[in-house]
C-alpha cells in the first residue's frame, strides 16, 4: 500500500550499501510506501562514497554524501582527498555533504592523530565546496567540539561551517553546545529504546527546529523491530517517539524535520 499521509520523511543518513537482507531496490521502494520520500546515503570510506553516487545516479530521490569514517582515518592520504573531490565535481546535483567523518574513541580503531587528521581535511574539503558535514562522534564530545569551534571562528555568512551530529549519543550539555555553533541534531532508533531516558531528555530540549531523522540503517533498528535489519522504511518509529516526547502530532514532527532537511542539504523540493 502507498503511503497516503498529507506529509512525508525523509531519512538523513543511512547506508543502503550495508544492507544484507534487501536490495537497496527493495529498500527504497519500500521506504517509498512507508512514506520517506527522501534518502541520503553518506559514504563510510572511499570505495562506499563511490558506491553511494552510483546510488544516487541510480534512484532520483537517494541522494549522496561522500566521506571515510574515523574507523578507516588510518588509511586516509592526499589520494583519498583527491578521489573524494573529484566525485564531488563529477557529482554535484547528487552529493549534498561531506561525511561521514569524525571522532570514534570507543573502538579506537585509527590512532587519534589519524582521526584527527582525516576529520580536517574533510571538514576544509566541505568548505570550500560549501557543502555540510556529517559528523561521527562517539565517546569524543570534546575534541569533536575543539575542532569544529576551530572552523567556526573562521567561517561566517554563506561559507559558514554547517554541520550535523549525526546518531547523537551525548548529553543534552553537549547538544546544547553543539546548537550554540550553529549545528543540527539527528537522532537515530536508540531513542525508543528503554534505556534512553536521558538521550530522551535531550531531545526534549533540541528545537524542533534544529533536529533530522536517520535510521542509521542498517544498524539501531528501533526498539518496535529490534532484532530485524533497519532500513529506511523504519524511521517513522523515530518520529513517532519524537512527536510523543514533545507532545505534538507526528505530521508536524514529519513536516518540520523535511524542511530542516531540505534547507540544510539543499534537496530540491517536488511540487
Amino acid at each position: 500500500m502507498i503511503n497516503q499521509n498529507p506529509y512525508y520523511f525523509i531519512d538523513t543518513h543511512a547506508h543502503l550499501d550495508m544492507l544484507k537482507k534487501m536490495t537497496p531496490d527493495d529498500a527504497v521502494m519500500q521506504s517509498q510506501k512507508e512514506g520517506v520520500k527522501y534518502i541520503i546515503n553518506p559514504g563510510s570510506s572511499l570505495s562506499g562514497s563511490i558506491k553511494s553516487c552510483e546510488y544516487s545516479a541510480i534512484f532520483e530521490n537517494v541522494y549522496s554524501a561522500i566521506g571515510v569514517h574515523p574507523h578507516d582515518a588510518e588509511d586516509f592520504d592526499s589520494k583519498t582527498l583527491y578521489e573524494m573531490e573529484k566525485l564531488i565535481k563529477e557529482n554535484s546535483k547528487k552529493i549534498v555533504a561531506v561525511g561521514e567523518t569524525g571522532f570514534d574513541y570507543f573502538r579506537n580503531l585509527s590512532p587519534k592523530k589519524a582521526q584527527e587528521k582525516a576529520f580536517a581535511s574533510q571538514v576544509e574539503l566541505a568548505l570550500k565546496y560549501r557543502l555540510p558535514v556529517i559528523i561521527h562522534d562517539r565517546d569524543a564530545h570534546e575534541d569533536t567540539l575543539e575542532l569544529l569551534k576551530k572552523y567556526s571562528v573562521k567561517t561566517s555568512g554563506n561559507d559558514a561551517l554547517k554541520a550535523v551530529i549525526h546518531c547523537f549519543s551525548g548529553s543534552t550539555d553537549f547538544a546544547l553546545k553543539c546548537l550554540e555553533l550553529g549545528f543540527f541534531i539527528s537522532f537515530t532508533g536508540v531513542i525508543t529504546f528503554p534505556n534512553a531516558k536521558e538521550l530522551a531528555q535531550t531531545v526534549k530540549e533540541v528545537p524542533l527546529e534544529r533536529i533530522f531523522l536517520e535510521t542509521d540503517a542498517p544498524f539501531l533498528a528501533p526498539q518496535e523491530k529490534r532484532g530485524q535489519e533497519n532500513y529506511p522504511g523504519f524511521v517513522k518509529y523515530i518520529a513517532e517517539k519524537i512527536a510523543t516526547i514533545k507532545g505534538l502530532q507526528i505530521s508536524e514532527v514529519a513536516q518540520v524535520t523535511s524542511d530542516n532537511a531540505h534547507n540544510f542539504f539543499r534537496i530540491r523540493r517536488d511540487n
